[in-house]
């Protein structure tokens, strides 16, 4: 342990840490910057500036030393532990001076507190040791029972004072709060000094070290670990989650190495010493998490006797550290340094790494999920394994944990690395983890939760906040060929209370229309809206709506819809907003029944609508009518759910209860409905195609031998029809021929089919019409590819034939699309990859939409090149000013919302795509100093509450 009064110490203990605070404060400041006033600012720059000059000076001070060749001395720790100590208090007891309560916590880090007292407590328990060391010249002729014995006295002082004496000086002032503070601090640092001597004392004792080795070693290095493992999750997890067995495994393989005696063949005693560097490192793990809360042991023995656990750590990173050091210089009696070195090293790198390759290993499963469900490949066939999937729910939950009464709310820097390396500091959304349980199980996953990724927001006050003004213009622009339009809204609340005061509002936008621009007057002002990544928008738009700011979103939603939201509003407001549109026709705009019309049909008579560019077509509604007209043939195309949530049915006249039920009686139902329907020739069953379909979907022709298949089949995992669906509309597209597919869902329980939104998005692929059906006891229904698993009509006669467009013509159709006398954007091509030109992309230009459109139409189409593509989409649309699915428009009302949007959004861009932001603010996940304030609280509760006990 002497080793520790070399100062090289000083630069990984106390330099190291500064620069870190300093980098991570610096990072928060910059965002909060623009709401502090003249005093908090000046507030943030002194003690920025007291900490460089503390760290200056103790890095000078180690130069010093080493040029003198000369260690540590008792002067330089006592200055620097009263130096520092003095400046964690000033922080704290200043915290809210530096970052005032009308900051809104989601705008700060919520380890922002944890800074401070984390990176400084190395600094304070160096002191400690080095102090110990120093005043304990002799340790080998000293008894270590006394100093055992004084410690243990501390809190039973504390106690007697706290019972006895502070009640006879009842109504006495003390002169301020300091003084139970600084009585506190310096009752902690007498506990922690006199066992940390006692350690370097027991070790330094070599005769008692040996004679009683085992007799303090198993409990220190068994027992008492195991014991604090057991009794931390007993209270919830208070010191974070190490719930894991591996935890307890490693304790006990841990402390066995540590007590074993050192063998004299030099091979096991090299063999010993793998084994102690390798779990040196969980040693090292235990004594990092215990090190902020080693000042809360004092008052943690007095309320609970167990809390002597919580020196565990303390005690036994020394012993550790010293067997291993001890086992060194006796082997390199028999090895060469170099040698030694090296397995050293290997050795306690084995953890972390086997911890790393772990983490690889779930990032490689979650992305090929991910991949799975969000960016598949539809020619592909997929095969994952379900409990490699399950397990990485449990993983991810288990290190997204957030919230909770424990100091950690995960497990401490385990998590923090977990989420950095498996999930890219993002998180995966608790509505995602139930729709990828539910997929590869077939129920749901303890919850009622229904598996569907967006639900159309609800607003009860919309009527009462209307639209009560409508101004709007159109310009030309000869240079692009295309309108530019303004619509400026007047939004009035009559009498909805602020906290519920949102206007809501969803705007359909037709073929060829995109929004370039976006204002909100705030107060007197009126803001600009910024251009976003949609999640990091809508996030943002979200916090701000929590504390009743000012914040207006556009955002798209499934199709061609966009969402528009602006809030709050006072009782008798009127807020004044505005879109600005670029279309290539005129157009017809409908916000809140308010039809718009923008632009001039007898301008646009002069000019042609139509646009033919590489990969992307523009066909207005009068070259579509031009267009030849067809009529395809339809065919069956069925949907049977194998999922294992299927429903009670009825078989034979009596309802079966699930597990008495057997697949073929399931199968033998469903091939009843399926030939009841064909027998109807409702339509030709010529080409009809199955899709058997739970967690993967299996494909055949109806002239197979598709009945026998389908009694093969298993009924296990989820009801995966957004997967079939998808999959069906794909093929029809990009082989496009005479007929097409009429699909029909046969499930006992479509309620439950994992289905991500609708199939808006994809409304290119379907131009004979919005309509699927269902079959469920001989009764077919209609639903909306439009509006999911919503019922549209309930007994359905008839399937409707519908004519179709072609483009470009009949002898070589690429394209089919809707007989009407609207406009289109289509591809106009099926290759695989679609390459834009990032030249092409021009600010407010219509042509850079459409190319954008196209861009977003392949993403669509081809979802397999998303995970690469997307980065392109929101650069063009950055770059354009024109509003895509992947951005959103938002207005904020400051410097600090505008600092965090952007935090935000670097986030979002630099992690995977299919994740997201947390949908609340982050906690701590590390604790702080506060803590010792939160359980010094906690003592004097105890105080009081037996003070009028004892009154009683």
């Amino acid at each position: 342990m002497r080793k520790l009064l070399n100062p090289k110490w000083i630069f990984l203990i106390n330099t190291l840490p500064v620069a870190l605070i300093l980098f991570l404060e610096w990072g928060e400041f910059q965002i909060i910057k623009s709401l502090l006033d003249y005093p908090e600012l000046t507030r943030w720059k002194s003690f920025a500036i007291v900490l460089v000059i503390l760290a200056l000076l103790n890095a000078t001070y180690a130069i010093v030393q080493m040029v003198r060749k000369k260690r540590v001395d008792i002067v330089y720790c006592i200055v620097s532990f009263v130096a520092f100590l003095s400046f964690i208090y000033a922080y704290y007891y200043n915290y809210t001076d530096l970052v005032p309560f009308s900051i809104p916590d989601w705008m700060i880090s919520g380890n922002l507190p944890m800074y401070v007292g984390a990176f400084l407590m190395p600094t304070l328990i160096y002191s400690l040791f080095v102090l110990a060391i120093l005043l304990t010249p002799h340790a080998r002729n000293q008894k270590a029972s006394i100093n055992i014995a004084v410690a243990i006295s501390i809190p039973f002082f504390i106690y007697v004072l706290a019972t006895m004496v502070l009640p006879l000086w009842d109504g006495m002032r003390f002169g301020s709060e300091h003084l139970y503070l600084i009585s506190a601090i310096l009752a902690t640092t007498a506990f922690l000094f006199f066992i940390i001597r006692f350690i370097y004392i027991l070790i330094s004792r070599r005769n008692i070290f040996k004679e009683y080795e085992l007799a303090w070693k198993i409990p220190v290095a068994i027992i008492f670990p195991i014991l604090g493992l057991c009794i931390n999750q007993s209270f919830d997890n208070l010191f974070g989650n190490f719930s894991d067995p591996w935890f307890y495994i490693i304790a006990v393989v841990n402390g066995l190495l540590i007590c074993i005696p050192i063998p004299e063949n030099r091979q096991l005693r090299l063999s010993l010493y793998t084994g102690r560097c390798i779990t040196f490192m969980y040693t090292l793990y235990f004594f990092l998490v215990m090190l902020p809360f080693l000042p809360l042991s004092v008052f943690a023995i007095i309320i609970f006797g167990g809390g002597f656990l919580m020196l565990t750590p303390l005690i036994l990173y020394p012993i550790h550290l010293n067997d291993i050091v001890k086992d060194f210089n006796n082997l390199k009696r028999s090895y060469k340094k170099p040698l030694l070195y090296t397995i050293t090293i290997i050795s306690i790198c084995v953890l972390p790494t086997a911890i790393t390759i772990t983490y690889k290993y779930d990032r490689s499963i979650l992305h090929t999920t991910l991949e799975y469900l969000y960016s598949p490949d539809y020619r592909k066939e997929y095969k994952l394994n379900a409990k490699s999937v399950d397990r990485i729910l449990e993983a991810t939950e288990t290190h997204d944990r957030r919230g909770g009464t424990a100091f950690y709310s995960s497990t401490p820097y385990l998590s923090s690395y977990y989420k950095w390396l498996v999930l890219d500091n993002l998180t995966l959304s608790e509505s995602k983890r139930t729709l990828i349980y539910n997929l590869f199980n077939g129920h749901e996953a303890n919850n009622n939760r229904r598996s569907r990724m967006w639900q159309s927001p609800g607003n009860d006050t919309i009527q009462k906040i209307k639209i009560t003004d409508i101004q709007h213009s159109s310009k030309y622009d000869d240079a692009q060929k295309a309108w530019v339009s303004w619509i400026d809204l007047s939004i009035y609340n009559e009498n909805v209370p602020l906290r519920d005061a949102e206007y809501i509002t969803k705007i359909d936008l037709p073929a060829g229309c995109w929004i370039s621009d976006y204002y909100l007057y705030v107060g007197d002002v009126k803001e600009p809206g910024i251009l976003a990544e949609k999640k990091a928008a809508t996030w943002v738009f979200n916090q701000i709506r929590n504390v009743n700011r000012d914040p207006g979103l556009l955002r798209y939603l499934p199709g061609n819809t966009v969402e528009f939201k602006v809030f709050p509003f006072q009782t008798d407001e009127t807020r004044y907003t505005g879109i600005e549109f670029i279309h290539k026709e005129p157009v017809t705009i409908d916000i809140d029944g308010n039809r718009i019309m923008l632009g001039d049909t007898e301008v646009q008579m002069h000019t042609d609508p139509n646009a033919n560019m590489e990969g992307v077509a523009y066909i207005s509604g009068q070259e579509k009518q031009e267009l030849e007209t067809v009529e395809r043939k339809p065919h069956y195309h069925f949907i049977v759910d194998m999922s294992a949530n299927v429903n009670d049915y009825e078989v034979a006249g009596q309802y079966l209860p699930e597990e008495k039920r057997t697949d073929r009686e399931k199968a033998g139902k469903y091939l009843d409905e399926i030939n009841m329907l064909l027998d109807r020739n409702l339509i030709d069953r010529d080409n009809a195609k199955i899709s058997f379909t739970n967690t993967y979907i299996k494909t055949l022709s109806l002239k197979n031998e598709w009945q026998e298949e389908l009694k093969k089949q298993k009924f296990e995992g989820g009801f995966f029809l957004d997967r079939a669906v998808k999959k069906i509309l794909f093929d029809s597209y990009t082989n496009p021929q005479m007929t097409y597919p009429v699909i029909v869902v046969l499930s006992d329980n479509i309620q439950k089919a994992i289905l991500y939104n609708d199939f808006a998005d994809m409304e290119f692929t379907y131009p004979e019409g919005d309509r699927f059906y269902s079959l469920q006891n001989d009764s077919l229904k209609e639903h909306s590819f439009s509006k999911g698993i919503k019922v549209t009509e309930s007994i359905v006669d008839s399937i409707p034939l519908k004519t179709v467009k072609v483009w470009p013509r009949l002898s070589n159709p690429l394209v089919y699309l809707p007989d009407d006398n609207k406009a289109s954007v289509i591809l106009n091509t099926k290759d695989k990859i679609l390459v834009i030109n990032q030249d092409a992309i021009n600010k407010k230009n219509w042509e850079s939409g459409l190319l954008m459109q196209a861009q977003w139409m392949h993403q669509i189409l081809h979802p397999e090149t998303a995970d690469k593509e997307w980065l392109s989409l929101l650069q063009n649309s950055f770059k354009s000013g024109i509003m895509s699915p992947l951005t959103s428009y938002i207005v904020v009302e400051n410097e600090a919302q505008k600092a965090i949007l952007k935090k935000k959004q670097e986030e979002v861009m630099s992690g995977h795509r299919a994740l997201d932001l947390n949908d609340e603010t982050q906690p701590m996940s590390e604790p702080d100093l506060l803590v010792l304030m939160v359980l010094f609280g906690l003592f004097w509760i105890w105080y009081r509450r037996r003070k009028a006990k004892a009154a009683e």
